[in-house]
Protein backbone atom coordinates (compact mmCIF):
# COMPACT_ATOMS: atom_id res chain seq x y z
CA UNK A 1 0.00 0.00 0.00
CA UNK A 2 1.55 3.30 -1.06
CA UNK A 3 1.42 6.67 0.70
CA UNK A 4 -1.51 7.96 -1.37
CA UNK A 5 -3.65 4.93 -0.58
CA UNK A 6 -2.84 5.20 3.13
CA UNK A 7 -3.67 8.92 3.08
CA UNK A 8 -6.97 8.27 1.27
CA UNK A 9 -7.97 5.56 3.73
CA UNK A 10 -7.03 7.78 6.69
CA UNK A 11 -8.93 10.74 5.28
CA UNK A 12 -12.07 8.69 4.59
CA UNK A 13 -11.84 7.12 8.05
CA UNK A 14 -11.50 10.50 9.74
CA UNK A 15 -14.38 11.89 7.71
CA UNK A 16 -16.64 8.97 8.61
CA UNK A 17 -15.68 9.26 12.28
CA UNK A 18 -16.48 12.98 12.30
CA UNK A 19 -19.83 12.45 10.65
CA UNK A 20 -20.70 9.61 13.02
CA UNK A 21 -19.82 11.67 16.09
CA UNK A 22 -21.80 14.62 14.77
CA UNK A 23 -24.84 12.47 14.15
CA UNK A 24 -24.59 10.67 17.47
CA UNK A 25 -24.67 13.90 19.46
CA UNK A 26 -27.51 15.33 17.37
CA UNK A 27 -30.93 15.41 19.06
CA UNK A 28 -32.55 12.55 17.11
CA UNK A 29 -33.71 9.11 18.18
CA UNK A 30 -31.42 6.10 17.76
CA UNK A 31 -33.30 4.45 14.90
CA UNK A 32 -33.29 7.63 12.82
CA UNK A 33 -29.63 8.29 13.62
CA UNK A 34 -28.60 4.77 12.60
CA UNK A 35 -30.53 5.12 9.35
CA UNK A 36 -28.80 8.43 8.60
CA UNK A 37 -25.40 6.92 9.46
CA UNK A 38 -26.04 3.96 7.18
CA UNK A 39 -27.11 6.20 4.29
CA UNK A 40 -24.12 8.53 4.73
CA UNK A 41 -21.70 5.60 4.94
CA UNK A 42 -23.16 4.10 1.77
CA UNK A 43 -22.96 7.45 -0.03
CA UNK A 44 -19.38 8.06 1.06
CA UNK A 45 -18.36 4.50 0.23
CA UNK A 46 -19.87 4.79 -3.24
CA UNK A 47 -18.27 8.19 -3.84
CA UNK A 48 -14.87 6.96 -2.66
CA UNK A 49 -15.11 3.90 -4.90
CA UNK A 50 -16.14 6.01 -7.89
CA UNK A 51 -13.27 8.45 -7.34
CA UNK A 52 -10.80 5.60 -6.89
CA UNK A 53 -11.93 3.91 -10.11
CA UNK A 54 -11.81 7.21 -12.02
CA UNK A 55 -8.33 7.97 -10.69
CA UNK A 56 -7.16 4.48 -11.56
CA UNK A 57 -8.50 4.86 -15.10
CA UNK A 58 -6.80 8.25 -15.51
CA UNK A 59 -3.51 6.88 -14.20
CA UNK A 60 -3.74 3.93 -16.59
CA UNK A 61 -4.28 6.30 -19.52
CA UNK A 62 -1.37 8.46 -18.40
CA UNK A 63 0.87 5.41 -18.04
CA UNK A 64 -0.08 4.31 -21.57
CA UNK A 65 0.73 7.75 -22.97
CA UNK A 66 4.08 7.80 -21.17
CA UNK A 67 4.88 4.32 -22.44
CA UNK A 68 4.01 5.29 -26.02
CA UNK A 69 6.13 8.43 -25.81
CA UNK A 70 9.00 6.48 -24.32
CA UNK A 71 8.85 3.85 -27.06
CA UNK A 72 8.76 6.54 -29.76
CA UNK A 73 11.83 8.18 -28.23
CA UNK A 74 13.64 4.86 -28.11
CA UNK A 75 12.87 4.26 -31.79
CA UNK A 76 14.13 7.75 -32.67
CA UNK A 77 17.35 7.22 -30.70
CA UNK A 78 17.88 3.81 -32.33
CA UNK A 79 17.45 5.37 -35.76
CA UNK A 80 19.94 8.14 -35.01
CA UNK A 81 22.42 5.68 -33.49
CA UNK A 82 22.22 3.46 -36.56
CA UNK A 83 22.74 6.47 -38.84
CA UNK A 84 25.79 7.54 -36.84
CA UNK A 85 27.15 3.98 -36.85
CA UNK A 86 26.69 3.73 -40.61
CA UNK A 87 28.38 7.11 -41.10
CA UNK A 88 31.33 6.11 -38.91
CA UNK A 89 31.59 2.79 -40.73
CA UNK A 90 31.69 4.50 -44.10
CA UNK A 91 34.34 6.95 -42.90
CA UNK A 92 36.49 4.13 -41.51
CA UNK A 93 36.21 2.24 -44.82
CA UNK A 94 37.15 5.42 -46.68
CA UNK A 95 40.20 6.02 -44.50
CA UNK A 96 41.29 2.38 -44.79
CA UNK A 97 40.85 2.40 -48.57
CA UNK A 98 42.79 5.69 -48.90
CA UNK A 99 45.67 4.39 -46.79
CA UNK A 100 45.87 1.03 -48.52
Amino acid sequence: MNKNQKFLIGTVGALLTGIAIGLLVAPKDGKETRKILKNKANDLGGNAKDKYEKSLEELTQLADKLKDGFLKNIDAVKGKANAVADNVGERVKSVVNNNA
